[in-house]
């Protein structure tokens, strides 16, 4: 791994997906921080530096786009991707022009090309 790796959070609370498309994006150059729930991405956002929040919208304890609202907040020019299975383009483009849609179920490749376009 790289001496400043680029920081994803993944905040999804089905298991099996966060695993899975955890393993599948990280890379020498990416380093992974999975959550479950709100609670959880509040404490990553903390307590390191993140680069790109991905965040479901329906979580245990509450709604994705606060996590987002929220870290946005702190900092503005944070990339957010928010993944829901209803068309959630108008509600992220309300959270600001660094926040994006991603509809359920997707590709893996269409949420790698679009984590390969933020990271730059």
């Amino acid at each position: 791994m790289t001496a400043n790796p680029f920081v994803i959070l993944y905040v999804e609370d089905n298991e099996f997906i966060r695993e899975s498309f955890a393993e599948l994006l990280a890379t020498a150059e990416r380093r992974i921080v999975c959550v479950a729930d709100g609670a959880g991405a509040r404490a990553a956002l903390r307590d390191q530096s993140v680069n790109l929040l991905i965040t479901d919208v329906n979580l245990p304890d509450g709604s994705g786009l606060d996590v987002a609202s929220e870290a946005l907040r702190q900092n503005p020019g944070l990339p957010v991707i928010v993944c829901s299975g209803h068309d959630v383009g108008d509600i992220a483009q309300s959270l600001g022009p660094t926040a994006h849609p991603l509809r359920k179920p997707f590709e893996v490749e269409e949420l790698e090309a679009l984590v390969e376009r933020l990271a730059r």
